[in-house]
């Protein structure tokens, strides 16, 4: 096997933009000025993975304020209510979607997902999308919906607006789903058909589609759902190392596994030769014929430095994985 590396999500902003943004957020900036700065660490972002041969190249969404608000937009029967709420166990917040009506896709704005047009760059183009299940529990439904049918018509809108990304240059889209594995917000166990409708929702979005479509869940221990995943017409799986006892699994899989190798939530940086060493081991558990190292989520939890730091050593410990693999 020979890894690849890829990003997995929102990348952080640098200090400046934090301050920049939230300054413009209470109407003390000039939108001029702001947007020219989330031009710059874009463009940052995307020569970082240039530089380090990534495959796959992610704009870092900057402009993002949270990676359910561009969904939300998107949607017909959904607005952004008014209510912030705790992104999981992070001290991040998300504007929690609300269901007023029978959701579906309205007018899509592709920048919105993917900022290209200030770049020359050829490459093949990578979107994170919340999955289809994700986004349903992480929102409020004020419309009487049953869960099979939000989750059904929330993942029948996402192909329509994958096939419209597609002709923006899109190359993969990777749904985030860590509500797969981790739901601390509910009392409740997902039961059998909940689960089975989050998955045939994963598939209504992957079958057919005109790019390639990943998978990837964190913050909980994947290791009980990964032999269904394996059977999804999708891309890759994805899974977080962190959460998920590698020494427990074995896992064969006709398609590619994403290791989330790299903590999104630990300020240390990782020594390329343990992320190396750890894949080695992780792929003696893993019968797959290719692997792909990865942080577990979103690098937004952390300073920008370290972040770039952790994107850097991902891309040693493929070419140290490929030289004594």
């Amino acid at each position: 096997m020979c890894p690849r590396a890829q990003l997995a999500g929102i990348h952080p902003r640098s200090e400046e933009l934090i301050e920049l943004t939230r300054e413009f957020d209470r109407g003390r900036a000039d939108e001029t000025r702001t947007n020219k700065l989330i031009e710059t660490e874009t463009l940052q972002v995307i020569e970082i993975q240039r530089k380090l041969g990534f495959e796959y190249f992610s704009d870092g969404a900057l402009y993002w304020q949270d990676p359910l608000r561009p969904l939300t937009r998107a949607l017909r029967g959904v607005s952004s209510g008014a209510r912030y709420s705790r992104w999981f166990d992070t001290n991040t917040f998300y504007l929690k979607p609300v269901i007023t009506g029978p959701v579906s896709l309205e007018g899509v704005h592709p920048s919105d997902f993917l900022r290209r047009d200030s770049t020359r760059a050829q490459a093949k183009w990578k979107v994170v999308l919340p999955g289809p299940y994700t986004f349903s529990e992480l929102s409020e439904n004020k419309h009487g919906l049953s869960k099979e049918q939000l989750v059904i018509s929330i993942a029948n809108a996402e192909k329509e607006l994958v096939q419209t990304l597609a002709f923006s240059g899109v190359s993969l889209v990777q749904l985030s789903e860590p509500c797969l594995v981790y739901r601390p917000y509910r009392e409740d166990e997902a039961g059998t058909t909940e689960l089975q409708t989050a998955l045939d929702a994963i598939r209504i979005v992957a079958e057919r589609s005109p790019v390639k479509v990943s998978v990837q869940t964190y913050f909980g221990d994947a290791s009980e759902i990964l032999d269904r995943m394996v059977t999804l017409p999708v891309e890759s799986i994805g899974f977080d190392l962190y959460s998920t006892d590698y020494e427990k699994l074995s896992l064969k899989s006709p398609k590619p596994i994403v290791l989330g190798i790299v903590d999104s939530r630990e300020s240390q940086v990782e020594d390329p030769q343990w992320i190396a060493d750890t894949a080695r081991l992780v792929s003696k558990h893993i019968e797959a014929p290719d692997v792909v190292l990865s942080p577990n989520s979103d690098l937004k939890y952390l300073p920008r430095t370290v972040a770039d730091a952790k994107v850097e050593a991902l891309a040693h410990a493929t070419r140290l994985y490929a030289e004594t693999g």
